[in-house]
């Protein structure tokens, strides 16, 4: 974490009244989640409601999962909730990422002004390796099925914060080592080594086909709400399909774990054997579209909260 320097004096008393402000906009940005068996709301006769949710499951209990629309960032998916999605009528991509733990699936859909339509996010962990999950899958449920599913769960609350994250230090390589950046081309490379001179927190997430995300501070004006650029990174990574995405470096420290070699290997099979051109679209753009966030870091930082900085664990 970074260091916290001592202050004295108005100094101190203008800290305390910042960080009053700060959990006051907190508790104010608080709502409650709709529980299980509320009445769905009515559908705005302009819009169209899409539901998408996960079945409660004891695999990535702890885990939120990623939701993106149209390459914007969305709710947390938590273990058995759903999320709605309030969208204009007609064609919208949706993604659904478990984060580190497996692939991003995606679809185009159609939206119809006045309707909901449901999706479920789908995951099997593999045998061998519960950690991860090779066959996920975002489906269409028809309506009476979704219905009753949704009815089941609670909804996800909105939240004007993210969580704490934290992540294990790995000795893969060091900080610098540029050379060993897994996956990435040479641009990937420069913009580590642009990363590499950013302002802490900060975080570098790799895709499995070489995209990357660099993040840096706690205020972004295209996210508001979400201080850790840890989370941020990956919820920009949860716009592409059909990759993983995976936390390399946070702050000074390396947390970069290979993923399974056989995993990587199913799923390009798997790929190699779509025809669909969306798809292909989809991953075409995951290495065009490698992102760092100069164009959008706001010029004002807020207080930086300890409990929104990620953590390293030895």
């Amino acid at each position: 974490m970074p260091h916290q320097k001592k202050m004295a004096g108005p100094g101190l008393g203008r800290v305390a009244a910042l960080l009053f402000i700060a959990a006051a906009v907190l508790l104010s940005g608080c709502a409650r989640a709709p529980r299980a068996g509320t009445p769905l709301k009515p559908v705005d006769e302009r819009k169209g409601d899409v539901y998408i949710y996960r079945i409660k499951s004891d695999i990535a209990r702890a885990q939120p999962f990623y939701t993106t629309a149209d390459g914007h960032i969305g709710p947390m998916l938590e273990n058995g909730s759903y999320v709605v999605l309030h969208l204009d009528p007609g064609k919208h991509n949706i993604v659904v990422s478990p984060g580190p733990w497996g692939f991003n699936r995606g679809l185009t859909i159609q939206v119809k002004a006045g309707e909901r339509s449901y999706y479920q996010f789908d995951f099997t962990p593999d045998p061998e390796d519960k950690l991860h999950f090779e066959d996920t899958v975002l489906r269409h449920r028809p309506a009476d099925a979704g219905k009753a599913d949704v009815a089941l769960l609670p909804g996800v609350a909105p939240r004007i914060n993210d969580r704490r994250s934290s992540f294990r230090r790995t000795t893969y390589a060091g900080l610098s080592d540029v050379v060993s950046l897994p996956a990435v081309n040479d641009r990937g490379r420069i913009g580590y080594e642009k990363w590499l001179k950013q302002r802490l927190p900060r975080a570098f997430v790799i895709s499995s086909n070489g995209g990357w995300v660099s993040t840096w501070g706690l205020s972004v004006i295209d996210a508001p709400g979400i201080s850790d650029p840890s989370t941020r990174a990956m919820q920009r990574c949860a716009r592409w399909r059909n990759v993983v995405c995976q936390m390399y470096a946070v702050n000074n420290s390396v947390v970069w774990t290979p993923l399974p070699a056989k995993m990587i290997a199913a799923e390009r099979k798997r790929r190699q054997g779509e025809k669909k051109t969306d798809d292909m679209d989809s991953d075409r753009d995951a290495m065009s579209t490698d992102q760092d966030e100069s164009s959008v870091q706001s010029t004002t930082q807020p207080v930086s909260l300890p409990s929104l900085e990620p953590i390293i664990i030895e």
